[in-house]
């Protein structure tokens, strides 16, 4: 019996000090953001004949860096460059977006939002 009591007497104890808002107050859900949207990444024209150029054009809102691999690199977030493969390749563009996050007092990067487009060359 001396057991219940105590234990309830702590229960009241710790309601007690976590003062009036104890029940009023919702715990806070963390910050949930949005990565990346990559509006789109396009080849013109998509297949090309070797030694030809084909134009890769991309938009992506909401993000803080932009990258494209085989070889091109970082890039703007809206933009386009020519590319002259030989041989047919499939070019990955990869936006992630950095942000603070203040309930856990740093930066947080959402994203690894990626798309491909593809440049077929015929020889």
């Amino acid at each position: 019996m001396r057991t219940k009591i105590y234990v309830l007497g702590l229960a009241c104890l710790l309601l007690i000090s976590c003062g009036p808002d104890f029940k009023s107050k919702p715990p806070t859900a963390p910050l949930v953001s949005q990565g990346p949207n990559i509006i789109s990444f396009t080849a013109n024209p998509t297949t090309i004949k070797l030694g030809e150029k084909s134009t890769l054009s991309w938009e992506v809102h909401d993000c803080t860096s932009v990258e494209i691999d085989v070889g091109i690199g970082k890039v703007t977030p809206t933009g386009s460059t020519g590319v002259s493969p030989s041989e047919t390749t499939t070019y990955t563009l990869q936006a992630n977006k950095s942000e603070y996050n203040s309930e856990i007092g740093a930066y947080v990067t959402y994203g690894g939002t990626t798309e491909t487009c593809t440049v077929t060359v015929e020889k």
